[in-house]
């Protein structure tokens, strides 16, 4: 490519990204009203999956750990927009105050905690009901249902993730006075030509041989939080819905008496990780490729430059969908509804409830996902 071609292309991705910076401006506002509505919803949700009568298998075990993360998440989104000078970028982090600077840091350390989680739990979820599902005959798989299980995998993937995360956010090292300007990247909310009194650097570890350490991290993470979810969810998901047909087609009998659940019957509670696996499909994926593009450019680099104004566009779809996993739970599932109404103290139909006991004797647990 010539100096000429090179120049025009550079010129025209400037154009898109100042057309993209435009519409971003409106949904980091947009995303910050929804932050808020997503978080009264979670806590509220939090509240209902933590009653006794919710917590009774690994899948409403894991649907908490699913809704702590979304909660904390958006805790995290609410303090980028009122304290924090950059809200897309952590090495943009600066601050008259050393402390402030590492206060900025551990938030960012907490979203990409939770952010990871939330996309493991989701698979967690589909392998669970899928291996239940599956081997219900098999003895040693009828423990997954069970909440213990559920408790022990949602620990052990945020003690995993945080200790993921602590490597990754060594990256940085708080400098004070710097004599080096800040990145072009800092520039959309921030003077770069001006030396904050601290700031972040990467340390030497991560910074020798053209950032190689930094480079091959961020490929990992894409592949691992990302790209593997991306496609294990989907397999998951289509291999659950599978058996449930098989089972549907043979009577539900596996070897032994199943009776199982009118809303089983009618696939409402298999919905629910469609739904999800759709949506984390179209919110995770894309970020994937833009985290990706880190690995291959400059942190200076045009490209790398319009990929990060994209975020906010993505990051919108996660907090649409943290608003809609709650409202998946309502919809589809009556233990839910019914953990409502005693909690808010309604009583229901008699008619309706004794309709239910009629089409519904008895529901194996691990296969009724409520």
């Amino acid at each position: 490519m010539s100096a000429g071609d090179s120049g025009s292309a550079n010129q025209t991705l400037q154009e898109v990204a100042t057309v993209v910076n435009g519409i971003g401006s409106y949904l980091h506002q947009t995303n910050f009203i929804l932050s808020c509505i997503s978080l009264v919803i979670n806590s509220f949700h939090l509240l209902v999956l933590s009653r006794k009568s919710m917590k009774t298998s690994s899948t409403n075990i894991i649907l908490i750990g699913l809704s702590i993360s979304d909660t904390i998440i958006m805790l995290t989104t609410l303090y980028k927009h009122y304290v924090m000078v950059d809200m897309e970028n952590s090495d943009c982090v600066t601050s008259e105050y050393r402390i402030k600077v590492y206060m900025d840091l551990t938030v960012w350390s907490i979203l990409v905690v939770f952010r990871r989680c939330g996309c493991w739990l989701g698979v967690l979820m589909a392998t669970v009901r899928y291996f239940v599902v599956k081997k219900i005959t098999v003895s040693r798989y009828g423990n997954w249902s069970e909440p213990r299980v559920g408790w022990v995998m949602v620990f052990s993937v945020f003690c995993i993730s945080g200790l993921q995360t602590i490597l990754y956010q060594s990256r940085w090292m708080v400098v004070e006075n710097r004599s080096v300007p800040l990145p072009i990247n800092c520039a959309e909310y921030q003077n770069i030509n001006r030396a904050p009194q601290f700031s972040t650097m990467l340390t030497p570890f991560f910074s020798f041989d053209n950032q190689i350490v930094l480079r091959s991290y961020v490929m990992f993470d894409s592949i691992v939080t990302k790209f593997i979810p991306c496609i294990a969810f989907p397999i998951l998901t289509i291999s659950l819905l599978r058996v449930l047909r098989k089972m549907k087609k043979s009577g539900g009998n596996s070897g032994r008496k199943i009776s199982v659940s009118s809303e089983e019957k009618k696939g409402l509670t298999t919905k629910l990780i469609v739904i999800l696996t759709i949506s984390f499909f179209l919110t995770e994926a894309p970020l994937g490729f833009i985290y990706l593009v880190k690995v291959f450019f400059d942190r200076n680099d045009p490209i790398l430059l319009l990929s990060t104004d994209f975020v906010i566009y993505f990051s919108m779809l996660v907090t649409i969908n943290s608003i809609l996993h709650p409202t998946f739970c309502v919809m589809m599932s009556s233990q839910y509804r019914d953990s409502i109404r005693k909690m808010l103290g309604v009583k229901r139909n008699p008619k309706m409830s004794s309709a239910r006991n009629k089409t519904s004797v008895v529901s194996v647990q691990g296969i009724q996902m409520t």
